[in-house]
């Protein structure tokens, strides 16, 4: 999975969006220490070891711009959660959510993405966590996700883990 190709753009979200996502990813990826080709263990409705690549190519402008690791650390895996989404699911983002519908995305169909939202998506970051704090936020992830479920839509929870790196990625 080449994760550059975010940085084109979806159809809900900008090119330039894509590239900012994209830039958080890298940094994720540079403070773990990882190569610009890692294995991402992906589990859940995925059982699979993914080759991912990217390209370090961090800088201290960079290290400025995204000093604040917990904002990076959530956009990054909205990056990787995109990815995971697209290349794992029928469906790929289409427009972002409000604030308070308990999830990130609206999701729709590859080919035919106007007016089909067809399902959600909720994304959490951890930069350096354990398989407990993996599946707790991931419990919280799917709880928030209540909030929105009489749309009877699926809901699909990506928690990102960037030290190993992991990913859990299910659908509700």
């Amino acid at each position: 999975m080449d994760i550059t190709d975010i940085r084109k753009g979806l159809p809900g979200i900008s090119s330039i969006a894509a590239q900012q996502l994209y830039e958080t990813f890298e940094v994720c990826m540079h403070v773990s220490k990882h190569p610009e080709d890692v294995k991402l263990v992906v589990e859940g409705d995925v059982q699979k070891v993914v080759d991912i690549h990217w390209q370090d190519e961090y800088n201290d402008q960079k290290e400025r711009t995204y000093a604040d690791m917990q904002y990076t650390t959530e956009h990054g895996a909205i990056c990787l959660s995109v990815m995971l989404t697209t290349s794992f699911t029928p469906y790929t983002i289409i427009e972002r959510s409000r604030k308070g519908t308990g999830f990130d995305y609206w999701l729709g169909d590859k080919n035919s993405i106007l007016f089909q939202k067809k399902a959600r998506l909720e994304v959490s970051g951890i930069l350096n966590g354990d398989d407990a704090v993996m599946k707790s936020r991931h419990a919280s992830k799917v709880m928030q996700t209540d909030k929105s479920d009489n749309l009877h839509l699926p809901a699909y929870i990506s928690v990102i883990e960037f030290s190993r790196p992991k990913a859990l990625f299910t659908k509700k």
